[in-house]
């Protein structure tokens, strides 16, 4: 894991810590940033965050948004397996439920910061 600029909107860049620890817990994860930054993502917020095709534009109405967010928290709380794609993302597997989506490091970051992980961009035809 590694430090990245990450691009928020047109011309505006954050920095994001590499993730040096992440502790999967009963009903969320704790994670510690290079920086000394710690998070707390529940399972149902990273759920709902997930990134995949099918999963991002449920977001793009409050309607669908909440849907999504009620399906989610019908389903069994659960840890998932987790796997790092590349340098610059992490894969979530989960028994029940969508598993589909790489959650790049700057969206785990947003997360953890209560931050838009979408950044307020609305999702279209398989690209943000």
């Amino acid at each position: 894991m590694q430090t990245v600029d990450w691009k928020l909107s047109e011309g505006e860049l954050m920095d994001i810590p590499e993730l040096k620890r992440l502790e999967r817990r009963e009903f969320d994860m704790a994670l510690t940033w290079s920086n000394g930054t710690e998070h707390q993502i529940t399972y149902d917020d990273l759920r709902h965050a997930c990134p995949c095709a099918r999963c991002s534009p449920l977001r793009n109405e409050e309607k669908t948004s909440m849907s999504l967010r009620r399906d989610i928290e019908r389903l069994h709380t659960e840890k998932p397996s987790i796997k790092p794609v590349g340098k610059y993302a992490l894969a979530f597997k989960w028994a029940h439920g969508c598993s589909a989506g790489l959650y790049r490091y700057e969206r785990i970051w947003r997360l953890g910061e209560k931050l838009d992980p979408d950044n307020g961009q609305t999702y279209v035809h398989g690209a943000w």
